[in-house]
């Protein structure tokens, strides 16, 4: 934008406002910013205006299936200090149901700041940080921390529920991933197509409308998951619950 007095115009744009609210044939909401004086300046005097700090992305979470079980919203940065704040908030009051994995592209700089800040954090003891197979390709092969902490599937069989061993219709062996750590980017690929309409709202209507997103996000998963017969059956949920 070339100024947020002027609207949602940019500096090639910004006579086509002038043009539109001139026209007496075009309806609908004005396109012109109404401002308040300031001080002894008129509104429309005001040179330079602000508004709320906005946010620099979200961030969700959600299980291997793609199903979301929750998200938070970072300012200026992604930075690891938030993103574990997000998740000390999903499972504050319910410590044991942390994940025994996390996968996140940026785990071993998460990791290293839960040591650094409280190493007897909880996290350390529940749960193991993976970066997601696709950005650990372009992670520091001379970084040791994420190369031995972070591997998403190590081929030394220290991760049996990470790395399953599966065999060909030939017979032969081949070590295959077990899970997809690619959802939050599928996820993500979806909500991009709603960035237009969430990067001018208020900060109560921004929660409520991603909520919505993702309850609709969620029965799209469980739709898919029941129609391929991959839904976990009574017995599991008897034995993990213990009901």
């Amino acid at each position: 934008l070339l100024n947020y007095r002027n609207g949602r115009f940019c500096e090639d744009h910004i006579n086509l406002r002038d043009d539109l609210a001139d026209d007496p044939t075009v309806t609908g909401p004005s396109l012109r910013v109404e401002l308040a004086a300031l001080g002894d300046t008129p509104g429309d005097q005001v040179v330079h205006t602000f508004k709320a700090k906005s946010t620099y992305c979200l961030q969700t979470v959600q299980w291997a299936c793609g199903f979301p079980i929750g998200w938070g919203k970072c300012y200026r940065s992604e930075s690891s200090s938030q993103v574990l704040a997000i998740l000390d908030k999903i499972w504050e009051g319910h410590p044991e149901a942390r994940p025994s994995f996390i996968a996140y592209d940026d785990a071993c700089s998460l990791l290293r700041h839960i040591v650094t800040q409280d190493a007897n954090s909880p996290w350390i003891l529940t749960t193991k940080f993976i970066v997601d197979a696709w950005h650990y390709i372009g992670h520091r092969a001379t970084d040791i921390c994420c190369r031995l902490w972070c591997n998403p599937a190590p081929t030394n069989g220290s991760q049996p529920d990470l790395v399953l061993v599966e065999e060909d219709a030939n017979g032969t062996s081949h070590q295959t991933r077990a899970f997809n750590t690619e959802t939050a980017e599928q996820l993500n690929s979806w909500l991009n197509g709603f960035e237009s309409q969430l990067r001018q709202m208020s900060d109560v209507n921004y929660d409520f409308y991603v909520h919505v997103l993702m309850m609709i996000y969620a029965e799209r998963v469980e739709k898919r998951v029941d129609s391929k017969d991959l839904g976990l059956s009574e017995a599991f949920w008897t034995e993990a619950t213990g009901n």
